[in-house]
């Protein structure tokens, strides 16, 4: 009996000495998971109980043009809250008192709305409730003036846009991301959104238990960080100019959509970029997606004629021709496989010179050059003009468009390249591109940064620049847009009439025309392209484009 109860004991004691190192694992398992693992969580709560943080906005940089004249800014407005258990008056009188003071502004809701909605606010169960965004500093003096205790105001900001539309797609907007947070989208406003937005503050005080602050407590705060401005090297005057009489320039020749580009020929800087239709910045969610993306390096064209003078440049160059060698295969259509390679008026000109292939704007004459060229030589100088890549230009949206390696390319290829047809590149690859003539024969990336400084990097030499200006002169005075050029203006420039590729082939009505050029030619100031899309009233580039780019240039040298 003794030895049954003794054994019965020694059991019960291993079982005890067994389980008392378990349960002090479980012990040290679980203080571990409290204070390690959920330690930060349940600290941060603890401190969000007895803590509270104010986020300080940070004010957005200003975007400038080049003088300084302000594109895009950012006012200083104020956000009206109440601290209900500081209130000396009752609620009926604060809001009649606030009232008379807000902010009477057309967009305003009118006054029995306002009753309403200062009314439930004060409903609230908080001590502390947002009243009113967004007050001017009137009303923020007359507010203040009143002397009412509880009220205060905490600064706020609002982007906006003083010419309204002007420069829209160069300077995008400001909306809310995902999370509620200010977000720059599309041109400056998107591709420079860290720079422009700054660094915002808080402050983190103590609070009792009713939520008043304990002024001897732990307190924290970290100053917001302003924006940085941003100077561009836009010219608020040329701007404006232009976008005014493209506009009117798409209402005169029943264009649905047109774009310029003008840059200054000798250091690359974007004077003007506009693009029409565009949209109110301040005012974006009323307008469609569709608006905000900028063509001029957003969308992808084949720019037809205009790209002539490039390949011409390239075999002058390479002294592959000369402006007085004539082509032996333009006495009539020329046969590539299954294609026809035919004149933009179905007239051949036999023995045609380089000059007068330009002039004419002959595409058998541009093949000839293409093939002196090679598809080496060829593809090689597409690059040296920028082509298939992006200009980094630091807008956002821009797209490189594709060069194809000179293995990947087939006669026909070569061929329609020539005259700037299958190969697709954006406007401002273009205007730069073309502007190495214009800058001595050297490449300048585009830029829209003022204190942006471009290096060119040699292209053409002197002779050829030369030789290929004059023939662009002369194409100007005796080619299809001779009519509209202003007398006295010496212009170098090509016309260009592309058609429109649509689902694997050429719409037969629809064309996209365009003129781009650069003058005074001997002195070049400005490098500008012109592209209507769509003209009803000609379809050509020398009757609807030429005389838009004409007009805006007389402008300029006034």
């Amino acid at each position: 009996m003794l030895n049954s109860q003794g054994n019965l004991i020694q059991k019960r004691l291993k079982t005890i000495i067994f389980l008392i190192p378990i349960l002090c694992l479980i012990i040290i398992g679980r203080l571990f998971y409290w204070q390690i693992i959920r330690g930060p969580e349940l600290q941060t709560k603890a401190s969000n109980q007895h803590e509270t943080t104010t986020y300080l906005e940070a004010k957005r940089g200003n975007i400038l043009d080049f003088e300084g004249n302000i594109l895009a800014g950012t006012k200083n407005l104020y956000h009206l809250f109440v601290y209900k258990p500081q209130l000396t008056i009752g609620n009926n009188d604060l809001i009649e008192k606030l009232i008379e003071n807000l902010d009477k502004e057309p967009e305003a809701t009118d006054e029995p709305d306002i009753r309403e909605y200062l009314k439930s606010r004060l409903a609230l169960d908080s001590n502390w409730v947002s009243l009113k965004h967004y007050l001017t500093p009137d009303a923020k003096d007359r507010i203040e003036k009143l002397g009412i205790a509880g009220l205060g105001f905490e600064d706020e900001y609002v982007r906006f846009y003083p010419e309204a539309s002007m420069s829209a797609h160069l300077l995008g907007f400001v909306g809310q991301d995902a999370a509620g947070e200010e977000q720059g989208y599309f041109g400056l406003e998107g591709y420079q959104d860290r720079l422009l937005r700054g660094r915002g503050g808080k402050v983190r005080t103590e609070k009792d238990a009713k939520g008043n602050p304990i002024l001897i407590g732990n307190y924290q705060f970290l100053h917001a960080i302003e924006g940085k401005p941003i100077t561009t090297t836009i010219s608020k005057k040329i701007q404006y100019l232009t976008e005014k009489m493209l506009k009117e320039g798409i209402e005169k020749y029943q264009a649905s959509a047109g774009n310029v580009v003008i840059l200054e020929s000798k250091t690359g800087k974007v004077r003007a970029m506009a693009s029409f239709p565009n949209y109110d910045p301040g005012k974006f969610s009323e307008f469609p997606n569709t608006s905000y993306k900028n063509p001029n390096v957003a969308d992808l064209f084949e720019p037809g004629s205009v790209f002539k003078v490039l390949i011409m440049a390239a075999g002058l160059n390479e002294k592959v021709v000369e402006p007085e060698t004539r082509c032996d295969i333009c006495a009539g259509p020329l046969v590539i496989g299954k294609y026809a390679i035919k004149t933009w008026n179905e007239v051949y000109h036999p023995n045609t010179t380089m000059t007068e292939t330009i002039i004419n704007s002959d595409n058998t004459g541009m093949v000839f050059v293409a093939r002196k060229l090679g598809k080496d030589k060829f593809v090689e100088y597409l690059k040296k003009y920028g082509l298939g890549k992006k200009t980094d230009i630091q807008l956002q949206e821009e797209v490189s468009g594709v060069i194809r390696e000179s293995k990947d390319y087939g006669d026909i290829d070569l061929a329609t390249n020539s005259f700037g047809q299958g190969i697709a590149i954006t406007p401002i690859q273009l205007v730069a591109a073309v502007n190495t003539i214009a800058n001595d024969g050297f490449y300048l990336k585009p830029t829209i940064i003022e204190n942006e400084v471009s290096k060119g990097k040699p292209v053409l030499s002197e002779e050829a620049v030369d030789e290929i200006t004059q023939i662009m002169i002369q194409a100007v005075d005796m080619g299809e847009a001779k009519w509209a050029k202003p007398q006295g203006l010496v212009v170098a420039g090509k016309t260009g009439t592309a058609q429109i590729p649509i689902e694997g082939h050429y719409d037969a009505e629809k064309t996209i025309a365009s003129f781009i050029g650069f003058f005074p030619a001997n002195n070049p100031q400005y490098t500008m392209l012109v592209t209507l899309r769509e003209p009803k009233t000609s379809p050509w580039g020398s009757e609807t484009a030429a005389p838009l780019w004409f007009a805006i240039a007389k402008q300029l040298l006034l």
